[in-house]
């Protein structure tokens, strides 16, 4: 078997939200392993990726009483093959888009990578003045902070091989505010009945620096160790109270905000085109911005 839909994007938006949600649909299977990332890497040995096609459809056997299968894997739309190898495997296949105010991503990811020890520069403005070098030294796509935010680029990609109706592209502003409705539409999109309504009190992966280091890793420990042994909306809900308990969500800088703004002010014009939508929201400079 092999799957018919699939998240392609893009990290630090709500593809966990939306992976959580699609899950719990009776006419859906996604495998636990949420991120094989096989269309990025196959035939590239990586100790966290699914390379090979008999490994990856081993994901999705005995799964053909679903209407719909897939898999979110977050690195396929900034990946500059993932859209040719989805396309020669599946042809067909539904895919579901998520974007976010990219500078706000781009924030999001590097505390996140901070709160998993892959990010060792302690400001936001460190780790974006390496970012050129580590593309050169070919670094991990999670470190490429405003590299991974260029939807544009992205999605036109996608769009020359997959026609519009093979295409959603959900906005994180919308899956925050509507959630019903953006499930119902892509429960519609990808053939499943759409009146059925997720349980998603908690959100996963939240960002942010840990309070005190030491115990906040503990603690996680812990949780990794029992999490198998309890249910999962209860473990979902533990999860959460530690994370708000233990962690600070540090602050972006107008300055550093609007800098970056400003790198992406084309590309947001170019992705508002493609995708026909009004992202002018994303265009206003911190100073127009209420303080959160």
């Amino acid at each position: 078997m092999q799957p018919n839909f699939l998240i392609i994007g893009a990290p630090r938006t709500g593809t966990t939200h939306l992976y959580q949600g699609l899950r719990q649909h009776p006419q859906v299977f996604m495998p636990d392993f949420k991120e094989p990332m096989f269309f990025a890497y196959q035939g590239q040995a990586r100790p966290w990726a699914i390379d090979t096609w008999a490994d990856y459809q081993a994901l999705f056997r005995d799964t053909d009483h679903f209407i719909a299968r897939g898999e979110a894997s977050t690195l396929y739309l900034w990946h500059p093959n993932a859209a040719f190898n989805i396309h020669r495997r599946v042809p067909e296949m539904r895919l579901i888009a998520v974007l976010r105010n990219p500078v706000e991503r781009a924030f999001s990811q590097y505390t996140f990578q901070r709160l998993l020890n892959m990010e060792p520069y302690d400001t936001f403005e460190a780790a974006l003045a390496m970012e050129a070098e580590r593309q050169r030294s070919s670094a991990s796509a999670f470190l490429l902070y405003s590299e991974v935010g260029r939807y544009g680029e992205q999605i036109a990609r996608y769009q020359t091989l997959f026609s519009s109706e093979q295409m959603q592209i959900v906005l994180n502003e919308d899956l925050q505010d509507h959630p019903d409705r953006v499930f119902s539409e892509m429960f519609r999109h990808i053939g499943v009945d759409p009146s059925f309504k997720p349980k998603l009190e908690h959100r996963t992966n939240p960002s942010g620096i840990p309070k005190k280091k030491a115990l906040y890793e503990r603690l996680k420990a812990g949780g990794r160790k029992v999490k198998g042994l309890i249910p999962k909306q209860l473990a979902m809900q533990l999860s959460g109270a530690l994370d708000r308990r233990y962690l600070t969500r540090p602050n972006l800088g107008k300055e550093t905000y609007n800098t970056l703004l400003a790198l992406f002010r084309e590309d947001i014009l170019y992705t508002q085109e493609l995708i026909g939508r009004d992202l002018s929201r994303w265009l206003e400079p911190m100073d127009d911005m209420p303080n959160t």
